[in-house]
């Protein structure tokens, strides 16, 4: 394993939240009051905003005692503003919480803080559908996980590079968490994040893009790819027509 920097015995580690948004005032003021409330004692927050002009960079001002850091630029997406988050970042630790993301419970960083040893390089959780407040189970061997709940150290990124940026790509987080499969993932039973069901991920050119990198990084075959790209329209239609009726 590679020797990854720690903070000393008895100094709690420092977190950074990330806080990615563009023209989301509502949002952003759901986030910051949500951070704000956190427990935990040595945290910075960053605010990376894609030039908004729908109020938010005043809401962003008006809030700059609860934010460390913020920028408003344009930007070439969201994972282009994510990493230049990684560049404000002085944390040991990151996690990213989308404008309109909250966490799940006030001590939501000390739960996930307490699951951390000098073996351990991410922690991951449940995390809670905003819309239905149903609980959905994370899962590491089928890297089943939501960016919102899942905190890592920030070296990883000297490692395994940052997020890929390039033209309608929806799944550089789950291509980073994908390059971090051999190191040490922690599980925290309480969820850390409170989520939207809706956004890119729910887009369907996420599921091919997700499809054709699990077959790249082989997790999947050939036969299992063409099986399940034949089952997912059936799936969607049943999903859209008939559980939604319910």
């Amino acid at each position: 394993m590679d020797d990854l920097s720690h903070t000393d015995a008895g100094t709690p580690p420092r977190v950074t939240i990330v806080t990615v948004t563009m023209n989301n005032a509502y949002g952003l003021a759901q986030t910051i009051e949500s951070v704000s409330q956190q427990r935990y004692e040595n945290l910075q927050y960053v605010v990376v905003d894609g030039g908004s002009v729908d109020g938010s960079l005043e809401l962003a001002q008006s809030k700059k005692s609860e934010i460390d850091k913020w920028i408003s630029e344009p930007d070439c997406g969201i994972y282009h503003a994510m990493n230049k988050a990684l560049i404000l970042a002085d944390g040991e630790w990151l996690i990213f919480l989308n404008a309109g993301d909250i966490f799940a419970f006030p001590d939501a960083l000390s739960r996930a803080i307490s699951c951390v040893d000098n073996s351990v390089d991410v922690v991951y959780s449940d995390w809670i559908y905003r819309e239905s407040g149903k609980q959905i189970k994370a899962s590491f061997e089928r890297m089943i996980v939501r960016h919102q709940s899942v905190m890592y150290r920030k070296e990883l990124h000297r490692l395994f590079g940052t997020y890929v940026v390039g033209p309608r790509v929806t799944i550089s987080d789950f291509i980073f968490f994908l390059s971090l499969s051999n190191r040490n993932w922690a599980y925290c039973s309480q969820p850390i994040s409170i989520c939207e069901q809706t956004g890119i991920s729910a887009n369907p050119a996420h599921f091919y893009q997700r499809m054709a990198t699990e077959f790249i990084f082989g997790r999947r075959t050939r036969l299992e790819i063409a099986a399940i790209l034949v089952i997912h329209p059936i799936y969607r239609w049943f999903k859209k027509y008939i559980l939604f009726r319910h």
